[in-house]
């Protein structure tokens, strides 16, 4: 869905060479180690575009299995593909879509209470583990099942009451290095000039495979570790390989994953075991997929599905225990749903973003008049956390502002959970220092760190004096500002 739009404007060739650059820039992450910086997708965001993406698959399958054919990359769009497309209603495929799904969930009841009786005795008996294997099976029992229905409908018939894939061509693509000059219109672009024509893809590509590739690994893993290094570093290779037989950009596929789950499939060898398939389709079965019921894919893929729709279970689950996360969940299930996919992730981690990067810039404040033995009465502050470029105008200007509302020369900044500054931070501060100076009044910061201290000072070799010693004080009254705590909150 996301690279449709790039073979409109590029043609195969663009897209193979973003695949082959993708892969570049993703193994180079990989090697950077800065897997780390695609770890912030959180579990609610996992789960609206995990669920995101079943009903929209599951809205074009359904679309599929009455034998319409259209674009359904969201779910409006399959609405409408329907709508549009009802005159190719096929009712012998809907019959043979549904037949499938029954038998395909009967028989994975059937696994499920195999598998219950078989934890209940020590030893499965032979009967049990032919039921078992029978339903890690059942996929390939449908398929193989619809194929000789075709096969005996084409030979009695002469042709197929249901709908299948159109002719693949057999054999294999040719090894080639991808094209590093595209050719748009009658002009062909030198490769400085394609790396500019492509700068939007080459962000945005790469952005989204590393995001739907971790988001898919966290749905299936189970709450095991997820090596993400390892992950990027496969993520890239496939990629750069890839372009070297004319391949899209490639990710994880919640379709794929589901289905190798729904089969019972445990370790990567299995991949072997499909790669080894594919090849020898592509070599010498091509013809044979022909033959397969657009609707018993169809059906395979929304039972696989099915279980992976976990909203409403996680919406109850943070109810309870926080309602915050329901906001970037849905964020991200909506814009999957209505929108596209491909972007629901980045939106959905740009608003967990959002409410990470809130706390930051807007820390809470303390502010008390004290009395002090060696200066007197003054109004302490106090920083609930580091003082950055994002947070120190908040605190510069409250401050001022709580600085105006007493008649106090003296403010005194406790810096007892300040562990680092920044340049922006420091330059603030100064300028706080200077307006205070102007006003007649004196900033003081007490309990600094000596390593924040040195910071603040070696910014312009300059107000060294202003740091005194953590010193006990008397706490007398508060200066009313809102979102203020009481000084028993943070000592």
């Amino acid at each position: 869905m996301l690279m449709s739009t790039y073979t409109d404007k590029y043609g195969p060739d663009g897209v193979v060479l973003i695949a082959f650059l993708a892969g570049v820039m993703i193994t180079i992450l990989a090697l950077l180690q800065l897997a780390p910086l695609v770890e912030f997708i959180s579990y609610p965001v996992t789960t609206g575009f995990m669920s995101a993406g079943v009903i929209t698959i599951v809205l074009g399958q359904l679309v599929a299995m009455v034998g319409i054919k259209g674009s359904t990359v969201n779910a409006i769009k399959a609405i409408e593909t329907f709508i549009i497309g009802i005159n190719q209603f096929n009712t012998w495929d809907l019959v043979m879509g549904l037949v499938c799904v029954v038998i395909l969930l009967g028989i994975w009841h059937l696994g499920e209470i195999t598998e219950k009786a078989i934890n209940r005795t020590k030893e499965p008996t032979g009967w049990q583990l032919f039921l078992r294997y029978f339903s890690m099976a059942r996929n390939a029992i449908v398929l193989i099942a619809s194929i000789v229905f075709v096969v005996i409908m084409i030979t009695t018939t002469g042709q197929s009451p249901v709908g299948t894939p159109e002719q693949i061509e057999e054999g294999f693509p040719p090894i080639r290095p991808p094209t590093f000059q595209l050719q748009i219109g009658d002009e062909t672009l030198s490769f400085a000039q394609t790396l500019s024509e492509l700068s939007a893809p080459l962000f945005v590509v790469p952005l989204i495979l590393l995001l739907e590739f971790v988001s898919v690994a966290k749905s299936f893993a189970g709450g095991k570790t997820i090596d993400t290094t390892q992950e990027l570093l496969a993520l890239g290779l496939t990629n750069i390989l890839g372009s070297f037989v004319q391949s899209i950009p490639v990710s994880a596929s919640f379709v794929r994953s589901a289905v190798n789950v729904a089969s019972g499939v445990k370790t990567p060898i299995s991949n072997l075991y499909t790669g080894g398939i594919m090849l020898a389709v592509l070599g010498v079965l091509a013809q044979y997929l022909s033959y397969i019921p657009t609707s018993t894919l169809a059906a395979v893929i929304i039972t696989s599905l099915l279980p992976l729709f976990k909203i409403p279970q996680v919406t109850m689950a943070c109810f309870r225990s926080s309602k915050r996360d329901l906001i970037p969940m849905y964020a991200t299930f909506f814009v999957g749903l209505f929108v596209n996919l491909t972007f629901a992730i980045l939106f959905g981690v740009l608003v967990d973003l959002v409410f990470i990067l809130y706390p930051t810039a807007r820390p809470k404040l303390i502010i008390k008049s004290c009395k002090f033995p060696d200066i007197g009465e003054a109004l302490l502050v106090v920083p609930d956390k580091n003082l950055s470029y994002s947070n120190i105008e908040f605190m510069k200007q409250r401050i001022i502002k709580s600085a105006g509302l007493t008649k106090l020369d003296v403010i005194v900044v406790d810096g007892s959970f300040v562990h680092v500054l920044d340049t922006t931070s420091i330059k603030a501060l100064k300028e706080t220092v200077g307006f205070f100076q102007s006003s007649q009044k004196k900033i003081l910061f007490m309990s600094w760190r000596n390593h924040v201290r040195d910071q603040f000072v070696k910014f312009d070799n300059n107000h060294s004096d202003l740091f005194i010693p953590s010193v006990s004080f008397t706490d007398k009254y508060d200066v009313h500002l809102e979102d203020q705590n009481s000084l028993q909150d943070i000592y």
